[in-house]
């Protein structure tokens, strides 16, 4: 993480990957990636202004609602003082799944800065596709890269009966394409997966799920299928974030076999300053040479394998569609630990410098825990302490719970739980704490009913250190704070005292501190027309 100024000097790097700049007052924290880092832990240890004191219903609640065109999967993205139009502005920058992207002013204005749509998105039935409807877009989270003053996103687009991927590389600016962008996303390895011993990238058979992850210059773009719809490959693309229309390296999960999602439920592929990259593959192929499914993956930046686990049941796990990668891997700050979780419910603590393969040799490492339910992990939260990480993790109609890490061992007994749940484990998860004061954090949760159209989500905050201690919740005024329909695996973006809600209701929920009038529903001048 760079600390910016206003002028844009640059002091030093930091163990985050999220920018701060530097202004009067108080220091304000960007969000340029999903999961507020590259180490993708969910947490903002730089949230000053919402505490566990002040986040309740006399003080804390809905405070705008800005309208879009089209259901919100990625996580909304927050840069501060960005040029636009000649006026310093702090920015949240929204996708939706009909390819529009907007740029808000941070402060709950609803007419956007700047829009742009770029082309019309696949409908889901071209793609015998059921688990999102009625049309794919842009459905990963974007990057941003402050120094470049862009945005890199994924576009799915239908033109002439077929459907397109494009990288696009925007200015925050204005939206105006920029560094070589669009380019198509094509792509091609040799092996005998396919006939005739070349594997050829099929948009028709592939979905942008993971959010995308910007490295040392480099951008990375990863590749699930549609709900299994074979034939499909797990594929990692890079390009050059100087002109997208480069590409550098290309990665294929089963070159010389078949499936391999690279999907993480939207995790971004998670890297460390020094260049590694970890992800995880889901149901497929393997044989330790070639094929990698069912596998946790550390890669070298030019996406070639330096290391992996697979359990040593990877082939019934795999004929049972029981994704190793249902959760994206999680590095914890300051250790050489990769977290994971699969679709059995387990979670998987690594050792970064030895995996363990195809986990027979006996080594310590991984240790693996059943710590939620055979409907699985998809989510986490991870709060990195001084003391210890802590780990958020639902089990499915029955509860939340926090797990210690202590002694380089995640604890097999979590020392808080509560019975709030959501009814599948989508939910969206986030940690916001000051992290020179380690004694408070509140957990941010997203929680709903996935089966009936409309319904709308709950919002929740608890005290990250007593999930007993429930602080607020949207249902709790009795709807001027309701939500909207929620949207699935999105995470709240919480920075700079509000908190930024994606929903599949065609809107962003914004939440904070409340001044006299400003609640949704009480005549504020920021609430928008959805």
């Amino acid at each position: 993480m760079t600390i910016v100024t206003n002028t844009g000097r640059r002091f030093g790097r930091l163990a985050l990957t999220c920018g701060v700049s530097a202004i009067p007052i108080m220091a304000q924290v960007n969000v340029l990636t999903a999961n507020y880092g590259n180490e993708r832990t969910n947490a903002n240890l730089q949230e000053v202004t919402l505490t566990t004191s002040n986040v309740n219903t006399a003080s804390f609640g809905k405070i705008a609602t800005l309208p879009v065109d089209g259901q919100i999967y990625a996580q909304p993205l927050y840069v501060t003082g960005v040029n636009v139009s000649g006026a310093t502005k702090d920015v949240v920058f929204v996708a939706t799944m009909t390819n529009n992207v907007y740029a808000f002013d941070a402060n709950g204005l609803p007419r956007p800065l700047w829009r742009v749509r770029l082309g019309t998105p696949v409908p889901s039935g071209v793609l015998n596709f059921r688990d999102i409807t009625p049309s794919v877009g842009i459905l990963s989270t974007p990057v941003i890269d402050v120094a470049r003053n862009a945005i890199f996103l994924v576009t799915d687009t239908y033109e002439w009966g077929e459907p397109v991927f494009r990288l696009h590389a925007l200015d925050l600016s204005s939206g105006k394409e920029i560094l070589g962008g669009p380019t198509i996303i094509a792509a091609a390895v040799e092996g005998s997966g396919e006939e005739g011993g070349v594997v050829n990238f099929d948009p028709q058979q592939h979905l942008q799920r993971p959010a995308l992850l910007l490295l040392n210059d480099t951008v990375y773009v990863a590749f699930g299928s549609h709900a299994d719809e074979a034939p499909y490959h797990g594929w990692i693309l890079a390009y050059d974030a100087s002109n997208v229309s480069r590409q550098l390296a290309v990665f294929n999960s089963t070159p010389d076999g078949s499936s391999g999602s690279v999907w993480q439920a939207g995790r971004g592929l998670a890297a460390t300053a020094e260049g590694d990259i970890y992800a995880a593959t889901a149901n497929g192929d393997y044989d330790g040479i070639t094929n990698f499914s069912q596998c946790f993956l550390r890669l070298r930046q030019d996406l070639t394998i330096a290391d992996w686990f697979a359990p040593a049941d990877w082939k019934p796990l795999s004929d049972s569609d029981s994704d190793i990668g249902t959760l994206g891997p999680v590095l914890v700050p300051n250790t050489n630990f990769v977290i994971g979780g699969d679709k059995v419910g387990n979670l998987y603590l690594l050792d970064r410098g030895h995996m363990g393969q195809l986990g027979t040799d006996g080594s310590f490492y991984p240790q693996i825990l059943l710590a939620a339910s055979a409907s699985g992990i998809f989510n986490i939260a991870l709060w990195p302490r001084s003391d210890g990480a802590i780990i958020y993790v639902v089990h499915v109609g029955a509860w939340t719970k926090a797990f210690r890490i202590t002694n380089g061992q995640i604890e097999t007994s979590p020392f808080s739980q509560n019975n709030v749940v959501s009814d599948r484990p989508f939910q969206g998860m986030a940690i916001s704490s000051d992290g020179a004061k380690e004694g408070t954090g509140v957990l941010w949760m997203t929680t709903g009913d996935h089966d009936i159209a409309g319904v709308p989500g709950t919002l929740h905050a608890f005290d990250a250190l007593d999930l007993t201690k429930e602080l607020w919740n949207s249902e709790m005024t009795g709807g001027p704070d309701r939500l909207g329909s929620l949207a699935k695996f999105a995470n709240p973006t919480v920075v700079n005292g509000r908190v930024y809600v994606p929903t599949f209701s065609n809107q962003l929920a914004i939440y904070g501190l409340l001044s006299a009038g400003e609640r949704v529903g009480s005549n504020s001048h920021l609430h928008g027309r959805p």
